[in-house]
């Protein structure tokens, strides 16, 4: 989806208001001290993510499915990271078991269908010991912006922002049905954040501030592997 618009993208996720000053500071705040650390960053986007993880020692692997993004990616981690073109609706053949100590996987869970499927890839590429980090739309941003019924789960077609042509598909669902697909995918949470916008914001982005002081847009978890083997559903 982010193919056609990639260049455009990065630039505005630097240093935007949501991006740079709301999810970055909760996602990496989630993560923690990384140094040492084996680090996949899925859905990597431009790299922004992964430079700031890597110099916080991490030590970083990643993909995203837009080739133009994974180059953005690689000329802004400057060949530190090993980032490759991948679909994660695929699984991620090319990533050992238990080899990750963490994975980070910023607002893209909502773009994905088979979501319990990728959770699973992740936990098989996570260490025992190891967590994963995420954050999507929150579903209170979805229905207040959709209306409709909370409890609605279904996939949108939509702008990614209301000033651009940026056409995204994104899957709407409430809080429970997010909560149930990391039970089923084998996690339990550890921390879950809403997050607060960082004072800078006031000051550059003082309408965004006031608004995300009301209501949160996303919502971020850190998960951990439930011990012992995964079972898989009865087909």
């Amino acid at each position: 989806m982010y193919e056609r618009f990639a260049h455009e993208y990065a630039a505005h996720a630097e240093d935007s208001a949501y991006n740079a000053l709301y999810d970055r500071p909760a996602v990496l705040g989630l993560a923690g001290d990384v140094a040492g650390r084996a680090v996949f960053d899925a859905a990597c986007g431009p790299g922004l993510y992964a430079r700031e993880l890597l110099d916080r020692g991490a030590r970083v692997t990643g993909c995203d499915v837009s080739p133009t993004l994974v180059d953005l990616a690689r000329a802004r981690c400057e060949g530190r990271a090993d980032l490759r073109v991948h679909d994660l609706s695929e699984p991620l053949t090319w990533v050992p078991d238990g080899s990750a100590d963490l994975v980070v996987f910023a607002l893209a869970l909502h773009y994905i269908d088979d979501r319990v499927a990728l959770l699973r890839e992740f936990r098989r590429i996570l260490a025992p010991s190891g967590a994963l980090v995420l954050s999507t739309e929150h579903p209170i941003m979805d229905w207040v912006r959709l209306g409709g019924s909370y409890f609605t789960e279904e996939p949108v077609e939509e702008s990614l922002s209301p000033e651009r042509d940026w056409p995204i598909r994104a899957w709407r669902r409430p809080l429970t049905a997010i909560c149930a697909e990391f039970r089923q995918a084998g996690f339990l949470i550890e921390e879950l954040l809403e997050p607060r916008p960082v004072p800078e914001m006031a000051d550059r982005y003082p309408e965004d501030h006031a608004k995300l002081e009301d209501f949160p847009a996303f919502i971020a978890f850190r998960l951990i592997p439930v011990p012992g083997p995964l079972s898989h559903p009865p087909r």
